[in-house]
């Protein structure tokens, strides 16, 4: 009977083994009805570690439609937001240009599904040495600048299905579009590391402040975002990249005819980002 019972294990734990990672033709379709406007199916996935197999094909995908990643979203960096869903560190996505629009443009929320919009902030890789950096210092000085973000995401799940923190993994979470301001450089900055730290950003919906933060918001330094990016490994980051470090407060829903305004200031160096929403 012993032979058999373990037969019997062997091809129960081969089967979970398979199952972890869902079928790439199920996240390979996704990602191609996703681009068309569809929303995403749900892929069963239960650990982190069932996600990242499953983003992989769905990021190869994206990468052959719209091009190479030019940056990095990492979501999940409040503490409040990682014990909501159960995780205790931040999830990772790529970022592709044609996500990406400037300043005062007039955005068209025509093949969103569910999108909403949120207070974010990037910052831009100066230097190759960012994959070496261990202190908020040495993260820094491998820093081009530090820019305002109106981060419009969308939730494009089925309906009824309720986002997990694996799920949300699963699809890089969820970016759709985002709007890039003017910077400052980092090398502008007397303390850099203090004043990311101190900086301020308020956010408002047609004239109305619905956020304001300091930069502490974003896993208690902004900075402490990008290191934990690098630590984690997985990723090229060379000059030139975005990473997006996370949001400021609660994400509200995008609507037409809604007007975004992002206002920063470090340590008196003003930044700005605005998007008009159309249908």
């Amino acid at each position: 009977m012993k032979p058999l019972i373990f037969v019997i294990f062997i091809a129960i734990a081969g089967h979970a083994a398979q199952a972890a990672c869902p079928d790439q033709s199920l996240m390979r379709n996704a990602a191609r009805g996703w681009i068309a406007g569809q929303r995403l199916p749900d892929p069963v996935v239960a650990t982190m570690a069932d996600a990242r197999c499953a983003y992989a094909p769905f990021r190869d995908v994206l990468a052959a439609e719209l091009g190479p990643p030019v940056g990095v979203k990492v979501g999940f960096t409040s503490a409040a937001v990682q014990s909501r869903y159960g995780i205790s560190e931040p999830i990772a996505g790529a970022l592709f240009a044609p996500m990406l629009v400037g300043d005062g443009s007039r955005l068209s929320l025509r093949g969103a599904r569910s999108p909403l919009y949120e207070a974010d902030l990037v910052v831009t890789v100066g230097d190759a040495a960012i994959m070496r950096a261990r202190t908020r210092a040495e993260a820094a000085a491998a820093l081009r600048d530090v820019r305002p973000f109106i981060e419009l995401p969308d939730i494009a799940l089925r309906q009824g299905v309720v986002p997990t923190a694996p799920l949300m993994a699963a699809y890089g979470v969820t970016p759709w579009r985002g709007v890039l301001g003017q910077g400052v450089a980092l090398a502008d900055l007397a303390d850099p590391v203090g004043d990311l730290a101190r900086m301020t950003v308020a956010l408002k919906v047609d004239g109305r402040t619905v956020t304001t933060a300091q930069g502490s918001a974003l896993l208690g330094h902004p900075l402490d975002v990008v290191l934990w990016l690098v630590q984690r490994g997985g990723q090229d980051l060379t000059p030139g990249m975005i990473i997006s470090l996370g949001s400021f407060g609660t994400l509200g829903p995008a609507l037409p005819g809604q007007r975004i305004e992002a206002e920063y200031d470090i340590a008196g160096h003003p930044m700005r980002a605005s998007v008009t929403l159309v249908p």
